[in-house]
């Protein structure tokens, strides 16, 4: 080997060594959560599946951008910000329907579909549903609530994650591009489905498709009968 190959092989190295640990990390988000959820989460949605089907139809018009899922996967572990200070997970929202999007002050489409996001709480909030909006804004800190004040909203609690850990975890696996971007998920804590962009949440159809998720998600799927 002449000594301009070992250069060239050593100089290598470093990116062939950094190239294995981005691989072995990728793993080890598609394990614990993701792109393609939860080891298992197959099968831990397939009751989810039904109500993915029965939905599909709905995303229409004002919400057509919505895609819904054919294999519901369960969602990763998220923490951030309850209205307290206090920390909240995803998972504390299990029973309820979520409609959950990203979203921050400098993102000029996310301003602008706020206000349908709050009337689509007011009007279709319940034990059964919720809006769960989570700011990310990881400066000026006091600009969100000055913001959802300055427009009036008041039917959305505040979430916040101040070092947008949320959305660059999902961003790894592929579930986040940009903002907003929004998830519709089940009672189980499966994603039935995916938005990537603005939409008019407070539409006939934005109001169709997450009620309708909603009551199928709270609706025990039937068990067949054994016949003899």
């Amino acid at each position: 080997m002449t000594d301009n190959t070992e250069k060239s092989s050593r100089g290598r190295l470093p990116t062939i060594a950094a190239a294995a640990l981005l691989v072995a990390g990728a793993g080890v988000l598609y394990v614990n959560g993701g792109a393609s959820g939860k080891k298992g989460s197959g099968e831990a949605c397939a009751a989810s599946r039904e109500t993915s089907q029965r939905v599909s139809s709905l995303a229409k018009g004002e919400v057509a951008a919505m895609s819904i899922a054919s294999e519901p996967e369960m969602m990763p572990e998220l923490t951030f910000t309850g209205p307290d200070g206090a920390p909240r997970k995803l998972e504390d929202f299990k029973g309820k329907t979520v409609l959950l999007n990203l979203w921050a002050t400098w993102c000029v489409p996310c301003r602008s579909e706020m206000a349908a996001l709050d009337r689509l709480q007011k009007e279709a909030g319940s034990e059964k549903f919720e809006v769960v909006t989570v700011n990310i804004d990881t400066s000026r800190l006091e600009r969100p609530k000055s913001f959802l004040n300055e427009i009036g909203a008041k039917s959305l609690a505040f979430y916040a994650d101040p070092k947008a850990e949320i959305f660059f975890q999902l961003k790894q696996t592929g579930q986040a591009l940009g903002l907003p971007t929004t998830f519709l998920i089940d009672g189980k804590g499966c994603q039935i489905g995916l938005m990537q962009g603005p939409a008019k949440w407070d539409s006939e159809e934005g109001r169709s498709l997450v009620t309708q998720t909603a009551e199928l998600s709270s609706t025990p799927v039937a068990t067949p009968i054994a016949r003899p």
